[in-house]
């Protein structure tokens, strides 16, 4: 069965060896204890209600004129802000893409409350763990940089992760690992390499995205996607949900000694 996309498989595409991106500066062979782990937002740690968000987005584009289109049967998972409201708008100049994406956060900030998000199984206890061994947890999203804070502030996750990559400015999901890596070298001044990312989402793009840096792609069926349509795009691990991830975090960091 192919991975669920209009367009075929995307997850199976040539990519980069793991370490392709390797910081020359670190002696080869080192790499820090632990990984740095990344989780993706919508369908990975929450849902959002369908019909809360979809009437917020349909909303405004109405105040823009643009009615045509049934939001609803749209295909937005794994997929960035920037590309999704890029699209919507029909290639937006910069001036109205700013403008609409103001009003949608502006919006979405004054009406999502914890209500409108069912947290799902595992996030919570996934999270203690990594933080009970002081791992590196950063975000890894589509979202706008601010509409992630503000859905995680929600449910009282904010605090929990330290450093991330967003879909403010890129179209393409596959961009955005350099981003991370990039801010979690900053932040830690460990080593770490791109081998040494754990991507954890929903989608077959999440999958795509890990495998074009080279970083361990875990794939969780939460989402909109299968078990079995997750497993035809070839995952490093495949998950049920995160009330599985501790478990197979500890085989994954016994591969690694």
């Amino acid at each position: 069965m192919p991975c669920g996309t209009p367009s075929g498989c995307i997850c199976r595409s040539r990519f980069p060896t793991p370490g392709a991106h390797r910081l020359e500066r670190f002696k080869p062979g080192f790499f820090p204890m632990h990984p740095a782990y990344l989780f993706d937002i919508d369908g990975t740690i929450l849902k959002v209600r369908h019909k809360a968000n979809r009437k917020l987005i349909r909303s405004i584009l109405k105040r823009f004129g643009i009615s045509h289109l049934n939001v609803e049967e749209l295909d937005f998972a794994g997929k960035t802000d920037r590309d999704i409201f890029s699209n919507l708008l029909q290639k937006p100049d910069e001036d109205l893409f700013h403008q609409v994406k103001q009003i949608y956060l502006h919006e979405m900030e004054r009406n999502l409350s914890a209500d409108d998000i069912h947290v799902y199984s595992g996030v919570h206890d996934s999270l203690d763990y990594l933080r009970g061994k002081a791992a590196w947890t950063g975000i890894l999203t589509g979202n706008f940089a601010r509409a992630a804070r503000i859905k995680l502030a929600a449910i009282g996750l904010q605090d929990r992760f330290r450093f991330g990559a967003y879909g403010d400015d890129h179209h393409d999901r596959n961009e955005l690992p350099p981003d991370a890596h990039e801010e979690l070298v900053r932040f830690s001044g460990e080593p770490f390499q791109p081998s040494d990312l754990v991507i954890i989402g929903d989608t077959p793009r999440d999958i795509a995205c890990a495998r074009s840096f080279g970083s361990v792609a875990v794939a969780v069926s939460t989402g909109t996607y299968s078990y079995e349509e997750l497993g035809d795009c070839g995952p490093d691990a495949l998950l049920r949900s995160l009330d599985e991830f501790p478990a197979w975090n500890e085989q994954h960091l016994a591969s690694r000694t």
